[in-house]
């Protein structure tokens, strides 16, 4: 297994906490790296609701044949695995289950399972408040059953599957949200573009900078446009660059800012951000977002509130208001005009105070907690 590829895997289901249609791609890729086609989160005595909670897209057409055919009703897996997990143990598997012979007479395994392609299963279980949940994985019959020593190897998921329900709200408030809508996570004015430079979206701080500053800044036939001739050239050349050399699903480095000049005060600033894979994945025509400031407005209170919700210091708050905006630690120590390794310091500070361990992590607590 590849530790670059499970790191990868665990980002993108930290991203689908606030991109909750993202969840099928994400989760695929996450049990993909333990040899598993396919899986969903289920909290025990769920029966028909399960269909509500996040899966990979194969999986959730089995839920729809799983619950009209009422089969959560004396489930052997359900019957004999919760009790197991309940008692301590943190994966079980099939052969933990049902013995070769039990499973050739047991209907669930054969008029399901078997009709469905699956073979082999482990769940990995967690508590969140006292709940017991799990991820059941499903192996094809080509892929086999799970070993204990693969079992051993799911082991690590279940701290990070228990933040995940919990970033996630249980999965209920943030049902709700589309790719377009993880805009409103973002602390500044954003601006979703498309490939013709067109804007697709924008959140409520954009539209809001756009009212206050009609002399500098507007839409014209759906383009972002500054008034000032010479802004206007600028703002189009910045992003017209940013959506022929966007670098595909990664964390590009930011283009350099450029002024949007307006009468008597001073200028607003634009720069462009590469899209996150998962909103890039959701909407095939998103290219790039624009970032927009204004140097006289009043500070916004978000490191204030993280200050207050997650006790950090106001170093570490303005630190870590910078990482939920998609900065890097270095962008963010060069901002401060701190060292790395101070940053680093600041970074692991956060962490222990927010009960994170991985940056994706912790920027998907972030902003649940500034939205």
């Amino acid at each position: 297994m590849s530790d670059t590829i499970y790191d990868r895997a665990l980002d993108e289901c930290y991203a689908a906490t606030v991109a909750p249609d993202y969840w099928p791609t994400a989760l695929r890729n996450l049990v993909g790296v333990f040899g598993a086609a396919d899986a969903m989160f289920y909290p025990k005595d769920v029966e028909a609701a399960a269909v509500a909670m996040p899966a990979t897209a194969t999986y959730t057409e089995f839920l729809e044949d799983y619950v009209a055919g009422e089969w959560y009703v004396d489930h052997y897996r359900a019957d004999r695995g919760w009790p197991l997990l309940n008692s301590g143990r943190t994966v079980v598997i099939e052969h933990d289950l049902a013995t070769d012979e039990e499973r050739r007479k047991l209907a669930t395994y054969n008029e399901l399972y078997l009709k469905w392609g699956y073979s082999g299963f482990a769940a990995v279980g967690f508590k969140v408040d006292g709940q017991s949940w799990c991820v059941p994985m499903l192996r094809r019959t080509d892929q086999g059953f799970f070993t204990r020593e693969e079992a051993k190897s799911m082991e690590r998921l279940a701290p990070h599957l228990r933040r995940m329900v919990k970033l996630s709200g249980f999965f209920n408030n943030a049902r709700g949200i589309t790719g377009l809508e993880i805009l409103d996570t973002l602390a500044e004015a954003a601006v979703l573009i498309a490939a013709d430079r067109s804007v697709i979206e924008m959140n409520a701080p954009a539209r809001a900078l756009l009212e206050d500053n009609p002399r500098a800044i507007r839409l014209v036939n759906g383009r972002l446009t500054a008034i000032h001739a010479d802004s206007n050239r600028a703002l189009h050349a910045l992003v017209g660059q940013a959506v022929r050399l966007r670098a595909g699903f990664t964390d590009a480095a930011r283009a350099v800012p450029i002024p949007i000049l307006r009468p008597c005060r001073r200028p607003l600033v634009a720069e462009v951000v590469d899209l996150p894979a998962f909103v890039t994945r959701l909407h095939s025509e998103a290219r790039v977002i624009v970032l927009l400031r204004d140097p006289d407005a009043a500070p916004r209170t978000s490191a204030e509130t993280l200050q207050s919700i997650l006790g950090l210091t106001e170093a570490e708050a303005i630190f870590a208001v910078l990482l939920a905006n998609g900065d890097s630690i270095d962008r963010a120590a060069e901002f401060l005009g701190i060292a790395r390794e101070t940053a680093r310091h600041r970074l692991k500070s956060i962490f222990a105070k927010t009960d994170t361990h991985r940056q994706g992590e912790l920027v998907a607590l972030l902003r649940n907690v500034m939205r």
